[in-house]
């Protein structure tokens, strides 16, 4: 009894002991993961984006402007660049999916389109509030838009399209942040991680 006593103390302490360490090596493992993930080049320069683009971490977003999802997304994407507005750029693509989303294709080529006439930001903004058409293009150009539309853009959406392809990409809201592929809808607390880890590997500090 008093040895089954002994060894069961011996254990408390050892478990005890190593608390500290098991915490620490498992306190992110989320974090851990992504980091360890392999990394994606991907090209953006046309892209609608927020942020300078001498940011240190860059965020493409693939978004849809049917997908309830997306919408629910853009109050983290507004708080990361408020909370990172010289340290992080988030662009925009497009992965309208037309099979469960019929207008998304159409909503992707008017969001292109307001972008011509400097008006992206109010189309996407707009359709993500769940404003009407008529509403979402208010102050353009209308002739000059249905002809943008009716042509099929300037080629950004199917350009996107072929970006979500090579990275397999099939669902929205998908992320590729600092090359890192991840899908599905990211809280801000998330975010923060993995910036902030980007941005200590880079040496320019964390939040």
């Amino acid at each position: 009894m008093k040895n089954n006593l002994l060894f069961m103390m011996s254990a408390m302490m050892l478990a005890s002991a190593m608390a500290p360490f098991v915490e620490a090596q498992s306190e992110h493992p989320w974090l851990d993961e992504q980091l360890a993930k392999q990394r994606y080049g991907i090209g953006w320069a046309k892209s609608p984006r927020h942020g300078p683009d001498t940011a240190q971490v860059v965020i493409v977003e693939f978004t849809d402007y049917e997908c309830p999802y997306c919408a629910e997304q853009e109050p983290t994407m507004k708080k990361v660049l408020e909370a990172y507005p010289t340290e992080v750029l988030v662009v925009v693509k497009n992965l309208p999916l037309s099979s469960v989303h019929p207008n998304a294709r159409h909503r992707a080529l008017v969001a292109e389109c307001m972008g011509l006439q400097g008006k992206f930001w109010q189309a996407h903004d707009r359709f993500f509030a769940g404003a009407p058409e008529q509403k979402v293009t208010e102050g353009a150009d209308q002739g000059k838009l249905k002809a943008c539309i009716a042509r099929g853009g300037e080629g950004l959406v199917d350009a996107d399209l072929a970006w979500a392809k090579r990275l397999g990409m099939a669902s929205t809201p998908s992320f590729v942040i600092d090359g890192i592929r991840q899908g599905g809808m990211i809280p801000f607390g998330r975010f923060k991680l993995l910036i902030d880890a980007e941005l200590a590997k880079k040496g320019t500090g964390t939040h």
